[in-house]
């Protein structure tokens, strides 16, 4: 059986949530239905005004902005906005989705959380960070390396949208893992903010190698420190080698600890003027150029 992930889809809602204007107003299906779960009724959003700001007037408690400590001052305004995401396909076309979702959470349901193998070819290799913010510092935290398989075999179906396998630290040093390269592998599948992830890999085995260079811990604490971070997650930049996922933890804003932030690895600060793409986009001409000839 063939298998997409359709958690990851992008054609199905459309939100005019200020959050999701770098995305001209795309948003996942795994935000819309199960994060939010904001479809048909909607969500609603809350912002913070101060009337003595908004006149151009000092606050009174010397405050700059407008924060969590302004609730319960007498000039502190939140102002609730109801947003509703819209479903962008005909009914025939959404009943068709919902086959297709109850379809994979069907299958994921039977396999999930038990040991499963697993087969495919790597496509990029990211190290994977977490950041602890606290008021004065920051730390990064490296957490091992997650391959991207795509597609990949599982069992005895093919799933065509990314895997990731979450692989330690001593794993990638023992196995020396490089893009290109066939594995197989056994491990438990989990389902991660619509990313379909394989924990606990073991009993791998190369295939076929491949090339280009490994990831050593020196060489992922370095790239990280001189990575940018992107203010929003073009789908260019998450399909990228080097666009990276960090789960964040920010001890400042408890009411919003958790957040998902994307960095590219080579510093690139606009994906508009990316350089890498217009390379990759290049090199796969001269490829198809090749193969026709």
């Amino acid at each position: 059986m063939n298998l997409n992930n359709p958690y990851k889809r992008l054609d199905i809602f459309r939100c005019n949530h200020e959050s999701h204007a770098d995305f001209e107003g795309r948003v996942s299906v795994f935000h819309v239905l199960k994060e939010k779960k904001c479809y048909p009724d909607g969500c609603l959003s809350f912002i913070w005004n101060c009337t003595l700001l908004n006149k151009g007037k000092p606050c009174i408690h010397k405050y700059r902005t407008v924060g969590k400590s302004c609730k319960g001052c007498t000039y502190f305004v939140d102002d609730k906005i109801h947003f509703q995401p819209e479903c962008i396909v005909d009914d025939e076309m959404y009943e068709q989705f919902l086959e297709e979702l109850e379809t994979f959470e069907t299958w994921l349901e039977r396999i999930r959380y038990k040991r499963v193998s697993v087969a495919g070819r790597i496509r990029s290799i990211k190290p994977h960070f977490t950041r602890l913010l606290y008021k004065n510092e920051t730390h990064t935290r490296l957490r091992g390396y997650l391959l991207v398989l795509k597609p990949a075999y599982i069992e005895m179906d093919c799933f065509q949208d990314p895997l990731y396998v979450r692989i330690s630290e001593g794993q990638m040093k023992a196995l020396d893992f490089i893009p290109k390269m066939k594995i197989e592998c056994t491990g438990e599948l989990r389902m991660d903010r619509g990313r379909l992830i394989l924990h606990k890999p073991g009993r791998f085995e190369i295939m076929k190698r491949g090339w280009g260079r490994s990831w050593t811990r020196e060489r992922a604490l370095v790239t990280i420190k001189t990575a940018k971070q992107l203010d929003s997650q073009p789908a260019q930049c998450l399909a990228c080698p080097w666009g990276a996922l960090v789960d964040t933890e920010d001890h400042r804003d408890p009411e919003h600890p958790f957040r998902r932030s994307l960095f590219c690895l080579k510093s690139v600060e606009d994906y508009r003027g990316c350089y890498i793409h217009a390379v990759r986009k290049q090199k796969r001409r001269k490829r198809k150029m090749q193969t026709s000839k």
